[in-house]
């Protein structure tokens, strides 16, 4: 059965953003619209479910004496609101602190089912990157959190005609040029999935955060 959803969280791109973090959509629990079906230590944010590392991945590069309050945060007994604006606020700070935009590539999907599995995602329409790129002239980078489907759609979305006269991409060094007035470089990588089936190609899940967070932090903080 085709369940067709849409994103539920706005991007976020805290002032100065030096690199947009692009991911594909939330699971399916996370796209019905009640907070009831997601699992207990779910939090109601990117990269929010249980079972993903994406936020243990960052601490572990940035703020590693912080770790634990990722395992606080999803460990909170309060009313899921109270508790989703707690975790919600927490995290953004962080991402402000190191100037790290969110979002995801995709709005709105059919999804197969209740998979969390990109490859079950049919994409509907795609969030509007062009224009987040544009009103936030400091992001120097798009970092796609997986090459798939990522790093895919992504290309899908800027190959589209309607962007042609905006926008410039050269694959052979994975730049955009954006065309508007003053003319602007980024560059497009690919990180590690922080899905917890990636932890299956490391010896454990320790390992995976030691090596995967040296990936993430190399790319946040290095210049173009």
């Amino acid at each position: 059965m085709e369940n067709i959803q849409y994103h539920p969280y706005q991007p976020f791109i805290p002032k100065d953003a030096k690199v947009l973090l692009l991911g594909s959509a939330p699971p399916y629990r996370f796209c019905t619209g009640n907070a009831n079906d997601l699992k207990n230590k779910d939090m109601d944010y990117y990269y929010g479910s249980n079972s993903n590392l994406l936020w243990e991945i960052l601490f572990t590069a940035f703020e590693p004496e912080k770790i634990d309050s990722i395992s606080y945060l999803r460990a909170l007994e309060e009313d899921r609101k109270i508790k989703t604006a707690h975790q919600v606020d927490f995290l953004q700070n962080f991402l402000a602190r190191k100037h790290i935009g969110m979002a995801d590539i995709l709005l709105k999907f059919s999804r197969k089912g209740s998979s969390a599995e990109d490859y079950k995602l049919t994409v509907l329409e795609y969030q509007d990157i062009l224009r987040i790129l544009q009103n936030n002239p400091s992001l120097k980078k798009i970092l796609c959190t997986s090459r798939n489907r990522v790093h895919y759609w992504l290309m899908n979305y800027l190959k589209q005609p309607i962007h042609y006269d905006f926008l410039e991409i050269r694959e052979s060094d994975s730049s955009l040029i954006l065309k508007n007035n003053p003319r602007r470089e980024l560059k497009i990588m690919i990180l590690p999935s922080p899905s917890a089936r990636s932890v299956m190609r490391y010896t454990n899940k320790k390992d995976f955060l030691q090596q995967v967070s040296q990936i993430y932090y190399q790319a946040i903080i290095n210049e173009i």
